[in-house]
């Protein structure tokens, strides 16, 4: 081939305005080839006369010449309308076209595109049906909570999570580098009894990158953020908090007025700043925590291969730095991945997937609540350090200026995970389309934890003596201590599986049997030290020499499935469509006798444009399906069919003591699966060419969920446990839970010449109804936990506050009532406020309505994405942890009922919040938030620089970008993030993230 014949051609690929990533584009009868990146983008160089081939899985391959051209843009017509988009489902993949079940699908590169380092905060707002929420920040621990369709049971609702056929893989989810992802799949109803005893919340389906036939490609990406929390509460100044004393002083004691702890000159000084060291006005939020913190990631990859050998090798580094001044929290993580397949014979075909990760978490010996506990209580009238540098006592002896630092000791948690699965197919020869195929995985997890507290001082001082006095925190006893346990988990998986797979004229059948089985083994040990000499050696061997001092423990389980599971797909046309799939589940974790469970299913399909009658130009696509089944859920404790002993007490005998034996768990010698008979009834529709629309209604029967006998065994029978407050009868099968729902999702996607453009949104409800329990018979009907939904308060209801005697005297209230004090309304009509008038809330923290918005665009070489995500019927319980023990969010003392107040929204303050008349006393719905909230949950825009600039470089496309995570809520919540579960905002906050980047491909 003649040198001077090469022309640089750059070109991007699309569908429908979308993107095509990961597209192989290659010179027909040459050995020159190359792949889309992740916005659609390609160059090489080319002849000037070539013929260009370009493929990918989900779409109909084409052929196009370059014809001189330089520049090509190239629209790729979906596999739906010819072959059907490919999707992967449970054991095998399916046209999307013949899918009867209700999965959703989303591709790695687009989730690849959130600035978050942890893979779960990438997915909310893009599917139907699931809930991901983001309940803290912390590096090394900020994953989101995922649920599919909601709560939907009283035990675990922990979505299965499948990683490139594995089930349960050894690592999860939220570590993986979305550089080495091809797609997700998200399994919703029955479709997901292929996975049997572990389907019944629901199951995503993770596939990893596999090479293309062609020349290596390199890609490098590489972006850099900024990290800062979305919400924090603004806190009481000193002058305020003074205030906020003498009025809690005076409610105890009218008569005192309301200057009996500080004067008004006192008072004034707090304001002015004229005495700091006595009166001084600390903000320890400022003083405590960073506005941002950086984080960076960098991923390699290296894709590429021959029509027998294919590879895609990745690399990939992230680090993220703590949100405190002069702390250590640290988070680093390195990982590879090698994905290697070949075609042996054209009969047979082997790969390998290689995966492992090195996560490394670093933080002060004082656990991040306690740490924003101290920030959010810590007096503004203490001073946090003095003038010499020495740190005060803070509150209650707690300092989050020591805390957060190494000078009270560090965690340390190395973590290290490795994946190997080796996969292998071979077609029969004899028997068209069918074909054995198989895999066998390993995986291995080693965790270390390392814990050392070392005493240090904190200070006081004494104005009579004009002395600092010392006061030692930190270790024990005033000596440091250690702790350090391992954790080692090992999960061997084998499968064979018979695959008939044949096309009979207008029939198709796709089939397979298989078998399966795995093995789950841990060990656990922890030992731990007191009293080191030193806090200089850090080391177990030199703690205190006592027996007393040292401590260990140990423990292990092996824990087996065996599985045979089934498939049958049919469909005459594409257009009547019929599977039936079965699973027999075999686990350790039920006696003999019971260790196996049937989970069948069912589902259907109707395309009404395939009839030769259907006549509507407008509706490109139309299908109706249902489905059916009964799934199990087994993540349950181990050996409850068993007595459990354990040795707590001890006995004298002879004079010498002796270790005994208590019981401390009866036996159920009839535990089972929990079963889960789900339906669901959907339309799946393309109109007008670019919109596509899912409707789906769904139902769910939830039985034999295990659970504690709580009303029908009185503890006066003495069926006690003695030791602690677990109780002594064993947990049953007797709950019941009832959900249902609607899932509903409209797209349009579209270009005009260079501009492409699309919007998406999508929307569920899903609302539980608690059938059986096990309550009380004597409990109040409005108290009642059966018949509402899973997770709500029983709360007194605040409908105002006293403002005057004429309140006083008009509504019922508690004995001692003074104005400032919430009304609580009388409920049940008796005259009186008790515990009789507290009602269930409609709903609980967790959302019965989620939904997603997504917006993309692109112009020549610019491209914008943006995912919103939203909540609404959800409520979060929160009380500050406030008064005389701890500072006040500015929120409630800024707008409080005082006597100078009297129009305040927030009740009068008290000595201590949990044990107020006004708050934990008397949990009510004034302290219940609306956490509905809408925000902005990712945005990016990017721009791929020019072919001029990159062909002397010889790069084949550079993007660079900006993006952005949470960079707007819209929430009624003021002083802490909506996503946030805790009960008194006591946690490390969520994360808004300003990010750069760029990829460049080779």
């Amino acid at each position: 081939m003649a040198q001077d014949n090469l022309i640089t051609v750059h070109g991007k690929i699309a569908s429908a305005g979308t993107p095509v990533a990961g597209a192989t584009v290659m010179v027909k009868g040459k050995n020159i080839a190359t792949t889309t990146d992740s916005n659609g983008v390609f160059q090489f160089r080319a002849p000037s006369d070539a013929v260009l081939v370009i493929s990918h899985l989900n779409y109909s391959p084409q052929e196009l010449s370059v014809r001189g051209r330089t520049s090509l843009t190239i629209e790729m017509e979906s596999n739906e309308k010819t072959l059907g988009d490919v999707v992967v489902v449970g054991y095998g993949t399916q046209k999307k076209a013949t899918l009867t079940g209700s999965i959703s699908v989303v591709q790695g590169a687009d989730v690849a595109k959130s600035p978050q380092v942890n893979l779960s905060n990438g997915l909310a707002g893009r599917f139907s049906g699931l809930i991901a929420n983001n309940v803290s920040g912390e590096p090394g621990y900020d994953g989101s909570g995922i649920l599919i369709r909601g709560l939907a049971t009283t035990g675990s609702n922990d979505v299965l999570i499948v990683v490139d056929d594995v089930p349960g893989q050894i690592g999860g989810l939220e570590r993986l580098d979305a550089h080495d992802i091809e797609s997700f799949s998200i399994l919703k109803d029955a479709s997901a009894a292929v996975y049997g005893s572990r389907a019944a919340n629901g199951v995503i389906l993770i596939t990893t990158k596999k090479g293309k036939a062609g020349k290596p490609v390199i890609n490098y990406s590489f972006n850099y953020g900024l990290s800062s929390p979305t919400r924090l509460p603004s806190l009481a100044n000193s002058a305020t908090y003074g205030t906020l004393m003498n009025e809690i002083r005076y409610y105890d004691n009218p008569t005192g007025g309301l200057n009996q702890i500080y004067t008004d000159a006192q008072i004034q000084k707090f304001r002015d700043g004229s005495d700091p060291f006595y009166y001084p006005n600390t903000d320890w939020r400022g003083l405590s925590l960073r506005s941002y913190v950086p984080q960076s990631q960098h991923n390699l990859s290296v894709s590429g291969g021959s029509e027998n050998i294919r590879y895609f090798l990745s690399l990939g580094t992230l680090s993220q730095d703590g949100l405190y001044k002069n702390g250590v929290t640290h988070y680093d993580q390195y990982n590879f991945r090698g994905n290697i397949e070949a075609t042996v014979t054209p009969r047979l075909k082997v790969s390998l997937n290689l995966n492992g990760r090195e996560e490394h978490r670093l933080f002060p010996a004082t656990a991040a609540g306690d740490i924003f506990r101290a920030v959010y209580r810590a007096y503004p009238t203490v001073l946090a350090q003095y003038p010499n540098g020495l740190y005060t006592t803070g509150i209650e002896n707690y300092n989050p200026l020591t805390q957060e630092t190494s000078i009270g000791g560090t965690t340390e948690n190395p973590t290290y995970v490795f994946n190997g699965i080796l996969k292998g197919s071979y077609s029969i020869p004899g028997v068209k389309g069918l074909s054995v195929e198989g895999f066998m995985s390993t995986d291995e997890s080693f965790s270390f934890n390392k814990s050392f507290s070392k005493p240090y001082n904190l200070y006081s001082y004494d104005s009579s003596a004009k002395a600092y006095n010392a006061v030692v925190v930190g270790g024990s006893n005033g000596l440091a201590t250690l702790s350090e346990s391992q954790a080692n988990t090992s999960l061997i998986t084998s499968n064979i599986k018979l695959k008939y797979v044949r096309q009979f004229g207008d029939h198709h059948l796709d089939a397979f049997v298989a078998y399966e089985q795995s093995k789950n083994h841990q060990d656990l040990f922890g030992a731990s030290r007191l009293n080191f000499p030193t806090a200089l050696t850090p080391e177990l061997s030199q703690g205190g020499s006592a027996s007393t001092d040292k401590d260990n423990s140990g423990s292990s389980y092996n824990f087996t499935r065996k599985s045979y599971i089934s498939r049958i797909a049919y469909n005459f046309q594409e257009k009547y469509l019929l599977e039936l799939q079965a699973r027999i589940d075999g686990s350790s974790t039920f006696p003999s006798g019971k260790q196996y469970g049937f989970f069948p299913s069912i589902s259907g399909g109707w395309r009404l444009t395939q009839e030769k009658w259907f006549h509507l130009p407008a509706i490109n696509d139309l299908k109706l399906r249902a489905s059916y089944g009964t799934l199990g859920n087994d993540n349950v404790g181990l050996f409850q069919y068993f007595d459990n002993y354990t040795f707590n007490n001890q006995y004298v005998l002879g004079g010498s003591v002796h270790p005994g034996i208590d019981i401390t768990k009866l036996a159920n010698p009839n535990i089972t699966w929990e079963r889960a008979k789900k339906l669901d009834i959907g339309l799946n529709a393309t109109f007008l060419n670019n919109f596509t629309f899912e409707f789906i209604y769904f139902q769910q029967k939830r039985s034999d969920i295990l659970t504690q006998r709580n009303a029908s065994i009185p503890a006066v029978s003495g069926i006690v446990n003695p030791y602690g407050g677990d109780p002594l009868t064993p947990s049953e099968n007797i709950g019941k839970v009832n959900s249902n729902g609607f899932e509903a999702s409209l797209t349009y996607a579209n270009h005009v010449g260079d501009f492409s453009y699309g919007i998406g949104g999508n929307f569920t409800f899903a609302k539980s109804k608690i059938v059986f329990i096990d309550e009380a018979a004597g409990v109040l009907p409005y108290q009642r936990q059966t018949g509402r939904p899973l997770n709500t308060y029983l709360l007194y209801q605040a409908t105002g506050i006293f403002r005057s005697a004429a309140d006083l005297a008009k509504y019922p209230h508690l004995p001692n009532a003074q104005l400032g004090d919430l009304i609580y309304k009388d409920v049940n009509g008796d005259g009186t406020i008790s515990a009789k008038d507290q009602t269930r809330t409609d709903y609980g923290n967790i959302p019965q309505i989620v939904y997603g918005a997504m917006l993309f665009g692109g112009y020549k070489r610019w491209d914008l994405s943006m995912i919103f995500s939203g909540q609404a019927r959800v409520s979060q319980y929160v009380l500050p942890e406030s008064g005389t023990i701890g500072n006040f969010y500015s929120s409630w003392a800024d707008n409080r009922w005082s006597p100078n107040h009297t129009n305040g929204t927030y009740p009068r303050v008290d000595d201590r919040a949990s044990s107020s008349v006004n708050g934990g006393l008397y949990p009510s719905t004034f302290w219940l938030n609306n956490s509905a909230f809408i925000r902005l949950k990712n945005v990016q825009l990017g721009y791929t620089v020019g072919n001029k600039v990159l062909s002397r470089a010889k790069i084949s496309s550079v993007r660079i970008y900006a993006s952005a995570f949470n960079l707007f809520t819209i929430t009624k919540v003021k002083d802490y993030d909506p996503e946030g579960t805790s009960g008194s905002g006591q946690f490390y906050p969520q994360q808004r993230i300003y990010n750069a980047g760029v990829n460049v491909s080779f």
